[in-house]
């Protein structure tokens, strides 16, 4: 406490005087109290005392940096052939309802050859996505789901900076058209250059707007399949292959046929004639001959 005191009382002392010592002349008396003070007071206490710079200096609070990450669904769902018409219109309904961004939808109807299959693909808010994969579970079996994610963060802050620079560019090249004391050159590469910069800003923020919409909404692609009969995936699933590819065969070489008589007709139409009248000319040129 003596050695606090005679440094209060040499400090107030030196002010008043008008004198600075040369480790007290860059700052101002109340700093150099206030770094003095703390040393004396770690002196008298032995060191086991903290600072009061360090008791004062609030403690400084990180704030995280945000993350954008682009979130995606892939399922692949099995319906009876007869019941996917509905499954679909069921999931493309349920999108609609979420608020959902449709991006595709295909339904391939039932040929001969090939049962029908369907693929919906869309963009879904994060808190509904759970509500509609709880409906596709309804729809049919859910064979396949996949996720996978990807770190947008570098490609959004990057944009960003950019989008903030142009637009900044932008209001100055504005800024310098109003110069009424300009010359005609100049403003003419003024306008030119804010021409090209706000080209620049627009394709940015139309890139922007994307990398919203992949990290704001999560992707869900959907394929339906048809779920395969007892003889499709049984012990005669082979033979029931071979008689459906016979059959397939037998009616392309069938096809092939038809198409071929077709296309010789009108050659028989015209070659038939031809021959008749060559033959007949043929015969009366031998006749003279003879």
């Amino acid at each position: 406490m003596k050695q606090i005191y005679l440094a209060l009382v040499m400090q107030f002392f030196l002010v008043a005087c008008g004198q600075q010592t040369p480790e007290t002349a860059p700052a101002p008396a109340s700093v150099s109290m206030g770094r003095a003070m703390p040393k004396m007071m770690a002196d008298t206490s032995g060191g086991a005392e903290q600072s009061l710079t360090e008791i004062s200096e609030p403690a400084v609070t990180t704030h995280p940096e945000r993350k954008y990450i682009a979130l995606r669904h892939h399922l692949q769902i099995e319906t009876p052939a007869k019941k996917m018409q509905a499954a679909f219109d069921t999931a493309v309904r349920h999108c609609e309802a979420l608020n959902c961004q449709l991006l595709s939808a295909y339904f391939n109807k039932e040929t001969p050859y090939s049962p029908p299959s369907a693929s919906l693909s869309a963009r879904i808010p994060p808190r509904n996505v759970e509500i509609f994969l709880t409906g596709l579970a309804k729809s049919g079996e859910i064979l396949q789901h996949g996720r996978d994610s990807e770190d947008k963060t570098n490609q959004v802050v990057d944009t960003d900076a950019r989008i903030k620079n142009l637009t900044e560019l932008r209001d100055r090249l504005r800024l310098m058209l109003t110069d009424k004391t300009a010359k005609f050159k100049d403003i003419i590469d003024v306008e030119r250059e804010l021409a090209n910069t706000q080209s620049q800003l627009d394709s940015m923020m139309s890139m922007r707007k994307i990398l919203s919409l992949e990290t704001d909404l999560v992707a869900v692609n959907i394929d339906f399949t048809a779920a395969q009969g007892i003889t499709e995936q049984g012990f005669f699933a082979p033979v029931a292959r071979a008689l459906k590819d016979a059959g397939r065969v037998m009616m392309e070489s069938l096809a092939a046929v038809i198409t071929f008589v077709m296309s010789a007709i009108p050659w028989l139409l015209i070659g038939i004639p031809v021959i008749w009248l060559v033959r007949r000319y043929w015969t009366k040129i031998r006749a003279k001959l003879m």
